[in-house]
Parts: structure tokens; C-alpha cells; sequence
């Protein structure tokens, strides 16, 4: 589709924390007219060739829409359904390398302890002898990282760029897919498919869930996938809340069937924060896992740094672009009338 000789409109989100329009400009190389969701009449709405993070509650008015354009990577897979068949859906890869380097950072924490080595230090573990050996003997010894294997559920952009940088601490990779390759790409010593989830599992001294969430893989990590790991094992999620079964984990985590867990996604939306309170209508979770010492907690930001918010904005302004002149759109999830 070429929009050369035709208005361009775009609607843009303005609660997304992407900035709205005027931070989606600087980007563009096509002129576009971009109209924040919050002030857009509905003869906008319905003249709009491009939607950027807008809402589902619009859909029925757009009858000009030819994009739709996610700012950031999961998209909800349910809303597909609600987005007119005549727009190709696209969206953004810009958080693969923070999250990667997030995962990094949590296997090193967990491997060399360095706030359990300065709480030692802190309460005086130095006392009665040198600082290391004391500290040692009170168990904060670190591991290395070195030859420890990392299991990579969903082998996309983010498990490859995780994969990438966990080769430079020479660990063992291996990973599950879609389908599975033989033999593997490199730095992988196996890539299966689903079958081999149990597999991975058992094998892993640490597994990061790096899996879209979708129909067929929410609850994916249940109690039986838990089984499988080491006493030791410590799981990491950076995907989903909902992929992992929530009561599973935390029955694992608390009775130490697993050595831990590092939780950046969670099964309770941000937006329903009720400070105080636990369970369904608070975030994050109807379980306390804030309880459970051998948990680190974040709060869903492990693909937030101001370089990976501005390739969003670079990536939304790439496929206007790319809409504008009639050339191929990136990043596409479901391509225009091709949903059932």
C-alpha cells in the first residue's frame, strides 16, 4: 500500500509512557499527522491509517485502519481478534538487549553474592578472623558461572541475545522452540521443540522463561515442569506472569524444591496497585512471595532503559514510514487478512 498522495493519520496512545505523539516525530522521515487517543474526534478514528497502542474500545470505527502498531514486544494475543482484518499488526524488538543483560545480572547475583558477602561484612562476620574466611564459613560462598547450564525457554530475540552474552561466561546453553533445529545454532548445544521441555528442566541449573504468552503456553510451567529441576535450580522470568502456574511456583519455592526464583513479570496487573492489601485485586500476586527469602523481585522493568524506549519510538517511526511508501512492514505478527 502506498500512501504517497493521501493525508496520513496516525492515532497514538498518550498512556502507553511512551510519550505520545511528539516523541514519535523526531523519528519520522514521512508526514504524518499524529493525533494523541485522548483528543481524536471519531472522524479521526475512522480516517486513520494507523493505530499505535490504542485500545481495543475504537476498533469498531476504523474503517480506514492498514497498521496497527504495537510500541513494545508481547502484545496480548486475544486482541487480535478485535483489530479489522484489513490491518497487518506489527510489533516492536527494542527490549532484547536490556532484558538480556537483566538476566545476566540476576545469574551473577546469584552466583557470586555480592549483597549476602556485604550483609556479612556488615554484621562484623570479620570479628573472630580474616573477612573472607569467616564470611565463607557462614555460607556466602560464591559459585562461578562457569560450566553451569542455562535453559532458554522460547527461542526468539530475547532467549538469542541472552544466549549470546551467557557463551561470553562459557555456561552450557540449551533451549526450546517452536521446532527444534539439528544441528542447533550456535552457541546452543541443543535447540528442541516442546517435547523437550522436561528435558531442559532437568538439565538446567538455571531456566529463563522467554515465551510469548498465548493460548497454548499460559500455565505452560506447571507443578509436573517444576519437578524436574534441581534442588539448586533457580528459575527466571522475564516473559509472562501467567506462563508460569503461580501456585505451583510458590508451593516449590517455599518448601525449597528449587533453589529460587527471580520474578520481573507477574500474574496481577500493574494498574490495580492497592498498597497494603494481597490477593486478587492487588499487584502482584495473590501469593506472598515478598515472604519467601530465596525470591528476588522486580517490578516488570527488566526491558526499560532510555536507549531501548527510544528504539521503540525508532522502530514505530520506521514502519510509518515503511506504510507511507508502500515498503515491506517489520516486525509483523499477523499479516493483513490473514486472521480466522
Amino acid at each position: 500500500m502506498n500512501l504517497s498522495n493521501v493525508t496520513l493519520l496516525a492515532v497514538v496512545y498518550d498512556g502507553s509512557g511512551r510519550g505520545g505523539p511528539a516523541a514519535i516525530s523526531p523519528y519520522l522521515s514521512t508526514p504524518w499527522q499524529l493525533i494523541a487517543s485522548s483528543n481524536a474526534t471519531t472522524d479521526q478514528i475512522r480516517s486513520a491509517q494507523a493505530f499505535i497502542d490504542v485500545p481495543m474500545s475504537v476498533m469498531p470505527d476504523a474503517a480506514a485502519l492498514a497498521l496497527y502498531q504495537y510500541s513494545y514486544t508481547g502484545y496480548p494475543e486475544e486482541q487480535l481478534a478485535d483489530i479489522p482484518r484489513q490491518a497487518t499488526v506489527c510489533n516492536c524488538h527494542q527490549s532484547s538487549v536490556p532484558i538480556a543483560e537483566y538476566t545476566l545480572a540476576a545469574i551473577l547475583d546469584h552466583n557470586v553474592k555480592l549483597r549476602a558477602q556485604d550483609a556479612a561484612m556488615r554484621e562484623a562476620c570479620w570479628s573472630t578472623g580474616p573477612p573472607g574466611n569467616t564470611c565463607f564459613a557462614a555460607g556466602v560462598e560464591m559459585r562461578q558461572t562457569k560450566g553451569l547450564t542455562l535453559g532458554i525457554l522460547g527461542y526468539g530475540h530475547i532467549g538469542q541475545a541472552i544466549a549470546q552474552r551467557a557463551a561470553g561466561f562459557e555456561m552450557k546453553i540449551i533451549a526450546t522452540d517452536v521446532a527444534a533445529q539439528d544441528p542447533p545454532p550456535a552457541p546452543l548445544s541443543w535447540l528442541g521443540d516442546d517435547s523437550d521441555n522436561p528435558r531442559l528442566f532437568a538439565e538446567s541449573d538455571l531456566v529463563v522463561v522467554a515465551l510469548p504468552l498465548s493460548n497454548a503456553t499460559e500455565g505452560l510451567v506447571d507443578a509436573s515442569l517444576l519437578s524436574r529441576l534441581k534442588p539448586t535450580a533457580v528459575l527466571i522470568n522475564i516473559a509472562r506472569g501467567p506462563i508460569v502456574n503461580e501456585q505451583a511456583l510458590y508451593n516449590a519455592l517455599k518448601s525449597r524444591a528449587i533453589g529460587g526464583a527471580v520474578l520481573d513479570v507477574w500474574w496481577r496487573s500493574i494498574f490495580t496497585i492497592e498498597p497494603g492489601t494481597y490477593g486478587p485485586a492487588s499487584w502482584p500476586s495473590a501469593l506472598r512471595f515478598d515472604e519467601l527469602p530465596n525470591v528476588v523481585m522486580t517490578p516488570h522493568d527488566s526491558g526499560r532503559s532510555p536507549e531501548a524506549q527510544a528504539e521503540a519510538l525508532q522502530e514505530v517511526a520506521s514502519n510509518l514510514d515503511n506504510l507511507a511508501l508502500g515498503r515491506p512492514l517489520e516486525n509483523v505478527v499477523r499479516p493483513a487478512k490473514d486472521y480466522p
